[in-house]
């Protein structure tokens, strides 16, 4: 089925929804579109000669990892990466929201992919829009630059022009979380998708620079180096959420909780910039400017929360990765909800 045709598909179900969700998917269609329409496959790109040396490199670079990916790791087998986008601009906003006086994601409904705990959105005036209109609800949010996205094997995912100054590992790590999605998606699952993506990311990324660059590479160094400072941050994430949920369950008003729950924010800040020193890469470098709120915490926690558990089920399986995903596929299709409630829990 083409991308066009999915598109107009996809329309044919707004009617039936509520007049915001139908302008906001209404607008989510239109700019995938625009992006579906103007990407140029790889190979014009790559005779064209337009591009320097590196950015060719790079795009080459995602063909293997996404062969890797499908060859070595059983990921699905789609047309994603075969077109390129050129852009000047972030290629996506995420919106995450909280209530105030608890750890409690705000959610939208969405049809296809259900539930989920974030907004995606195309430009940054609507998603400041967005996040306004839920600050005026009473609600903490989060606003970020998304650095890739998925439709989930729905469209055909183009190499963005914005990929090709990362290095290496991030570029490998990035893909093969994409590509996850668009392999294993657990619907109304928003934080088990995203760290079953984060963790087969990680381990096929090291995998993949391994068996390229060997395992004494600066390459694989790097990628390493990466998943230290991530479980340091994956650990300072967790601590956070315990001591912000011992707080809120505290038996006082909701007025004294958001009133003192800034001297909480500010204890866990001032232990952030305490372990800053033990990071051995700039990934979460100026996170100690951000203000903190409860979305800002959750939004972290999706990705990264509860890692023990995917990386106790590796070791399990022999550290054999093409097992993980197999393992998923199947019970994303089986349906078996006991096992997905043990799993998650």
């Amino acid at each position: 089925m083409s991308g066009t045709l999915k598109i107009l598909l996809l329309f044919l179900f707004l009617p039936q929804l509520g007049c915001s969700h139908f302008l906001y998917l209404s607008r989510l269609g239109w700019h995938q579109s625009f992006v579906t329409f103007r990407s140029v496959p790889v190979q014009e790109v790559l005779e064209d000669g337009f591009l320097e040396e590196e950015s060719r490199k790079k795009i080459e670079l995602v063909q293997a990892v996404k062969r890797f990916g499908e060859e070595r790791l059983g990921l699905k087998r789609t047309e994603n990466y075969t077109k390129y986008f050129d852009t000047d601009r972030p290629v996506l906003y995420l919106l995450t929201a909280s209530e105030k006086d608890r750890l409690r994601l705000y959610q939208w409904d969405f049809p296809i992919i259900g539930r989920v705990t974030y907004k995606s959105i195309f430009t940054l005036k609507e998603a400041e829009k967005e996040k306004a209109d839920l600050e005026r609800k009473g609600l903490d949010t989060y606003l970020q630059q998304a650095a890739a996205y998925s439709t989930l094997g729905w469209l055909k995912d183009p190499i963005f022009s914005s990929m090709l100054v990362w290095d290496e590992p991030t570029l490998v790590n990035v893909i093969l979380h994409e590509m996850v999605h668009a392999t294993i998606y657990f619907k109304g699952e928003t934080a088990l998708n995203e760290q079953l993506a984060t963790f087969i990311g990680n381990q096929g990324a090291l995998l993949f620079l391994t068996e390229k660059y060997g395992s004494a590479s600066k390459e694989v160094a790097l990628a390493t180096a990466y998943q230290e400072d991530e479980f340091l941050f994956a650990r300072w994430i967790e601590e956070a959420y315990k001591t912000l949920s011992d707080f809120y369950d505290r038996p006082i008003s909701r007025e004294e909780k958001l009133r003192r729950r800034q001297e909480v924010f500010k204890s866990i800040q001032e232990r952030f910039i305490e372990m800053q020193g033990n990071f051995k890469t700039s990934c979460y470098k100026g996170f100690e400017r951000i203000k903190l709120n409860n979305a800002v915490l959750l939004a972290h926690r999706t990705y990264l929360g509860r890692m023990d558990r995917f990386e106790d089920f590796y070791l399990k399986l022999g550290k054999d990765l093409r097992k993980v995903v197999e393992f998923f596929k199947e019970l994303k299709s089986s349906k078996d909800k006991n096992v997905l409630t043990a799993f998650k829990e």
